[in-house]
């Protein structure tokens, strides 16, 4: 067994909940021993406890594609509540400092979120999972250490202001891989001369996967979680490709130089393709430079 499950993950509960209960279904017994499950599961990005939408569950050899998938862009729909800053930039967190709204409307709050469009820095929140001498930083945080998240560039495609409601936005987010919008929430509202932090978060969209066609982990079953499962093949539907031979395969497989055959090329400027047999019993990455393929993973063969 193996594909992309995409799962409505509810608030309330964190990603490895979801993660638990997938595996659960797939393997009864290994959850309950806690041992590893034969299936191997993973994920492309997981989402915090407060946040639902969609969340990659990656099972059998599409746990191989997790760095392909976490890369591909991300929609949210966000309550950016101002007037607050948190420890951690979401209400979850410990109020550290309030401050009045009364001047902002639509308008302003429109008008500062195009100072965030296109490639921005961004200092992430000091409670998240990036590392400080090795340690998470949110482990530092919680034992009152200091933490000091460096400034990263990320990219904000789009942003649009949904509704208003002192104190209250919603926001329309499209982003790349990496960026935080508590960072976002929280930087907006000090360009605004007050405080803001995150209020909820939706996660409505991951490359192709959208949050209309994810299904809620109570809906899934061990009969009815292999049918939704995307192919590895269709999860990576916007990467170039190219079909090899049986025997194309077996060389790539061995890690040898494929050289063009029959005119069947990856697209587009050399770099990462797809490599499929017709008959779809091998997929692997393979790198191009225009006219001969190298191995850079094999994700199944056979």
């Amino acid at each position: 067994m193996r594909g992309v499950l995409s799962v409505n993950k509810p608030s309330g509960i964190s990603s490895y909940d979801v993660i638990r209960h997938i595996k659960r279904l797939l393997s009864p017994q290994s959850a309950i021993d806690n041992r590893q499950s034969a299936i191997p599961l993973g994920h492309a990005g997981t989402l915090d406890p407060l946040a639902s939408g969609v969340l990659l569950v990656l099972v059998g050899e599409a746990t191989k594609i997790s760095r392909f998938l976490l890369d591909l862009p991300k929609e949210y729909v966000a309550g950016v509540l101002f007037g607050r800053r948190t420890d951690t930039d979401d209400i979850t967190g410990k109020t550290l400092d309030e401050r009045p709204v009364s001047g902002l409307t639509a308008e302003s709050v429109r008008t500062a979120l195009a100072r965030f469009t296109g490639d921005i820095e961004q200092v992430p929140p000091a409670y998240s999972a990036l590392k400080q001498d090795g340690k998470p930083l949110y482990r530092l945080a919680r034992k009152g250490q200091e933490v000091r998240p460096r400034p990263r560039k990320v990219t904000v495609y789009e942003q649009e202001l949904l509704g208003w409601r002192s104190p209250t936005a919603t926001i329309r987010y499209r982003v790349s891989s990496g960026t935080y919008v508590r960072a976002l929430a929280r930087d907006l509202g000090a360009s605004l001369g007050t405080e803001a932090t995150l209020a909820s978060l939706v996660r409505t969209r991951v490359g192709q996967f959208t949050v209309e066609d994810a299904v809620a982990p109570e809906e899934l079953d061990a009969t009815s979680l292999p049918q939704r499962l995307t192919p590895v093949d269709a999860a990576l539907g916007g990467m170039p490709r190219v079909t090899v031979s049986t025997i194309q395969a077996q060389h790539l497989l061995q890690g040898k130089v494929v050289s063009r055959v029959d005119g069947q090329v990856a697209p587009g400027e050399s770099g990462v393709a797809l490599a499929q047999t017709p008959d779809r019993s091998f997929l692997a990455i393979v790198v191009s430079n225009g006219t001969e393929l190298r191995t850079g993973r094999i994700i199944y063969a056979g």
